[in-house]
Order: C-alpha cells, then sequence, then structure tokens
C-alpha cells in the first residue's frame, strides 16, 4: 500500500469516529460495520512497519557502532608555562645579542678555526649566563619526562610534579656550578688557568648546543601522544651520546698533553667529574622515588 493511500484511509477512519461520536450516532445503527477495534489497531501497525521497511533511511541493514574511550585529562598547566619561559629565554638572548647564537654554532662546529667567535662568546658575560641557566632548566626538564615516562606514577605521588621539576632543574644547575668551581679552583692551585679556562669553555659550549638540540624533543615528550614520546626519547638520547662524545674528544684535545702517557689517568678523570656526578643524581631520585 502506498504511503498516499494510507494517509487517506487514516485519515477518513479518524474523520468518521469523530463525526459519529459528535453526532451522537451509534455504531451499531450505521448501514456498514466497522472492523474490530483490536483488528483495526493490528492494521493500523501492519501498515506503519510496511511505510518504514520501504523508507529509504530507516531500512538501511548497515549497523554503526561508535564506541568513544574515556580520555584522562592531564593538566599541562605547570609544564605549558615552564616551557613558555625557557622559549622567553632564548629570545631575550637572541635580542641582546643577535650574533651570540651564529658565533656559538661556529665556533661548535670548527673549533680550531674560529677564534674571533670563541672571543667573542667568551665576553658576553649576560648571553652565556642565560644559556647556562637555560641548559640547567631543559636539562632538569628532560630528565623529569624522563622519570615519568619510565617511573609508575604511584612512586611519584608524594612529591608533587611542580617540586619534582625544580629539585631536578637545581639539580642539574649545582652539578655543573660545582663543577666549575672544582675546575676554576684546581686550574689557579695549579697554575694551569689557561688549560683550565679552555676546558670549562667546551664543557659549556657543548652544554648549551646540547639544551638548544633537546628542546624541540622536550616539547614533543611534554605534548605529544605516547606514541610520538618514546621514538622521541629514544632519538634525544642518541643525540646526547653523540654530544658527549664530541666533549670528551674537545676534552681530550685540551688534556692531551697531560694524558699522553696514560690512558688511564683520562678514564679515572671521566669517571670523577662525568660520570660520579650523574650517578649521584640518578641514586637520589631511584631512592627518593622508588623507595
Amino acid at each position: 500500500m502506498s504511503l498516499k493511500r494510507f494517509i487517506s484511509l487514516t485519515l477518513s477512519m479518524v474523520l468518521l469516529l469523530a463525526g459519529t461520536a459528535f453526532a451522537g450516532v451509534n455504531l451499531k445503527q450505521l448501514p456498514f460495520s466497522l472492523p474490530d477495534k483490536n483488528v483495526r489497531m493490528a492494521e493500523a501497525n501492519r501498515l506503519a512497519d510496511s511505510m518504514l521497511h520501504i523508507n529509504p533511511m530507516l531500512n538501511s541493514k548497515v549497523v554503526y557502532n561508535a564506541v568513544e574511550k574515556a580520555h584522562v585529562f592531564q593538566d599541562k598547566t605547570l609544564d605549558f608555562y615552564v616551557i613558555l619561559i625557557i622559549v622567553l629565554m632564548l629570545g631575550v638572548v637572541r635580542y641582546a645579542n643577535p650574533k651570540y647564537f651564529h658565533n656559538l654554532w661556529s665556533t661548535f662546529r670548527s673549533p680550531g678555526h674560529s677564534h674571533a667567535s670563541k672571543e667573542q662568546l667568551e665576553v658576553a658575560g649576560f648571553s652565556n649566563l642565560f644559556m647556562n641557566v637555560f641548559f640547567a632548566m631543559v636539562s632538569g626538564l628532560y630528565v623529569y619526562y624522563l622519570v615519568l615516562a619510565n617511573t609508575p606514577a604511584a612512586t611519584t605521588a608524594g612529591i608533587p610534579h611542580g617540586l619534582l621539576m625544580l629539585m631536578l632543574m637545581a639539580g642539574v644547575g649545582l652539578i655543573y656550578l660545582a663543577k666549575y668551581v672544582t675546575i676554576s679552583f684546581g686550574g689557579w692551585a695549579f697554575k694551569l688557568d689557561a688549560v683550565s679556562k679552555s676546558y670549562i669553555f667546551n664543557i659549556f659550549l657543548v652544554n648549551k648546543i646540547m639544551a638548544m638540540v633537546l628542546l624541540p624533543f622536550v616539547l614533543l615528550i611534554a605534548f605529544a601522544a605516547p606514541v610520538y614520546a618514546g621514538p622521541a626519547l629514544i632519538v634525544s638520547a642518541i643525540l646526547i651520546a653523540l654530544l658527549f662524545v664530541s666533549r670528551y674528544i674537545r676534552s681530550w684535545q685540551v688534556f692531551g698533553s697531560f694524558f699522553q702517557f696514560s690512558k688511564f689517568h683520562f678514564f679515572t678523570y671521566l669517571c670523577a667529574s662525568e660520570i660520579l656526578p650523574l650517578a649521584v643524581l640518578m641514586k637520589l631520585l631511584v631512592r627518593g622515588l622508588l623507595y
């Protein structure tokens, strides 16, 4: 039965029943008999089902199931503002000394053929101070995300994340401050000021390059999905290892005349000045977070 026929039949029945009700006509006295109420309801249901069945918008056999996964909210407000401050520090250095980054990369790429750039870096006290603080903040933030990625959330529940972030930044800064003071004192005590200054310059030069290299990875690890954060950690760890190798090569060039007869002395120096502070920092992290 077509839709028009169904609608006309329904209207006719409604008008007929309404007219008889208002006119007070007894349905039994009509010259024709109306179907039983149950029969009429069954016919109406059959017609409605037929209309729904032939409707192309309602008779589709395709079933769509949309299962929405629960989204776990993570408050990244503090992370955003800390990273914003770090990026602004680069902007301040760029505005205060437009040639600073050019001299920095030039000295890093060609350490033996950039004396002018090296001299300009050595006299840029304000920019060097900002970049050293920048390195401590980026490195501490990187270690912070490394801890969060490899430590269950329950183990860091006792320490607020903001305090942990600050502790790691301060820890990295104190390690390199102690290294600077120790090497400067040793150079003064043994009358090796030129050698100690050259060594300190190489250490902090590589640190500044490392901080700028790590900043994009810190952004990615902080705000990207875990599927991207894992590879970012691996790539950044490889780059850190390469930069450390570069720093050790530069250190050998500075101290080569002292350790040319004994490689073991150079190895003990690396353990005492490079590996030991990092090992102490990691031990404090493990004892503070896991136990």
